[in-house]
């Protein structure tokens, strides 16, 4: 009896291992002093998946997992550079998981604390992403917590910015330099996007409706330009307010002319314009119509222009002096990420690739890329 005893708790704890072995782990290591959960490691893994389904060819399926991973994507168009699915998606997971560890950890470094709002906020999009995706993210292994973390990490990343560079910083930008940025790099818009298709039966508009509805626009851009003229200091918060008034006025009146091209009717719950200020590689990236860019870049503030803006729209745009509508201070973030953004993400990646790695590759291989789901509807 004893014996059987013995080899019955034999077998139980054999059966308890071989589901341990199988089972996703808590953890899978550390980058520096960081935690990396198994849940980071998936969602890093799944971003790392779709950057290499944005890099597939119209002939590849990236929704055919197994397959895809075997197959071969270019990596850098400039340089015609390829990888094999697989290795991109191993690379680009570390280069996540390391630009998270340290993200955390300089931040950590700098004093930086979370206040009680953007926990809050973190929650509040982590909330929104699972109701949208949750399904997508609990079949890949991903759960609540983790996507909050994410969100948690997201938000330090963006706070970095103020802690490196801001006034109180590790090497503050001058707000000298930052005002220089400003005005010689960045661009305060106040547009109209108007469809160059049919908002009904999405017919598109040949180049002589385009041409057409671009000339009917201009009249209304003479008119801002001929008032701005009329303006002594375009800096001037009230100049600038009447200035974007009159703007809203003709284009608006113009509005209905410019539609009727198409047959389209305009309609709107609000005449006034998007505002918004844009850096340099904004314009590059969303200008993409031939000459675009270049007339935007062009643009003196109080300048109007209307341009076709890329395939499917035109626009009607006004040039801003941003400091005639915000303080310096509440640009501050803004122009800090375009002026440095890109050399923090620098400085993370090179920073979490530098701390030491401790990370368990028996439990990352118990959750191969292999097992992502990826569906076509995602």
């Amino acid at each position: 009896m004893k014996k059987k005893l013995i080899a019955l708790l034999a077998a139980v704890a054999m059966v308890f291992s071989l589901a341990a072995c199988g089972s996703t782990p808590d953890s899978v290591g550390t980058i520096g002093t960081v935690d990396i959960t198994s849940g980071l490691y998936l969602l890093a893994q799944y971003d790392a998946y779709q950057k290499a389904a944005d890099l597939a060819t119209s002939e590849q399926d990236a929704t055919d997992v197994k397959a895809f991973l075997k197959q071969t994507i270019t990596v850098d168009a400039d340089s015609g550079e390829t990888a094999t699915v697989s290795d991109y998606v191993s690379q680009k997971t570390m280069e996540n998981l390391e630009t998270y560890a340290a993200i955390e950890t300089r931040f950590e470094e700098l004093g930086g604390q979370l206040t009680a709002e953007e926990e809050a906020q973190a929650d509040s999009y982590a909330s929104q992403l699972m109701d949208q995706y949750g399904d997508t993210y609990k079949a890949n292994g991903i759960g609540l917590n983790t996507v909050q973390r994410f969100e948690r990490i997201l938000i330090k990343s963006s706070d970095l910015l103020e802690l490196v560079y801001g006034v109180d910083g590790e090497t503050p930008v001058s707000d000298a330099d930052l005002t220089s940025h400003l005005e010689n790099n960045m661009y305060e818009l106040a547009y109209y996007t108007i469809p160059l298709y049919n908002t009904g039966t999405y017919a598109f508009a040949d180049d002589d409706q385009t041409t057409e509805m671009l000339n009917l626009t201009q009249p209304a851009i003479d008119e801002v330009n001929s008032y701005a003229a009329t303006l002594a200091d375009l800096s001037d918060s009230t100049n600038s307010s009447m200035l974007m008034g009159a703007f809203s006025g003709v284009v608006t009146s113009a509005l209905p002319d410019i539609y009727k091209v198409l047959d389209s009717t305009y309609s709107s719950d609000s005449d006034a314009p998007s505002l918004e200020l844009i850096g340099d590689s904004t314009v590059t990236s969303a200008f993409t119509a031939e000459g675009a860019a270049d007339t935007v870049r062009s643009l003196s503030i109080g300048q109007a222009a209307a341009l076709k803006y890329n395939g499917y729209a035109m626009m009607a745009v006004l040039r801003l002096d941003p400091l005639s509508l915000n303080s310096l201070d509440n640009l501050r973030g803004q122009v800090l990420n375009d002026m440095k953004g890109e050399e923090l993400s620098e400085a993370l990646t090179a920073y979490g690739a530098s701390l030491e790695h401790n990370l368990n590759s028996s439990a990352m291989n118990r959750m191969p890329a292999s097992k992502i789901v990826n569906s076509s509807t995602n």
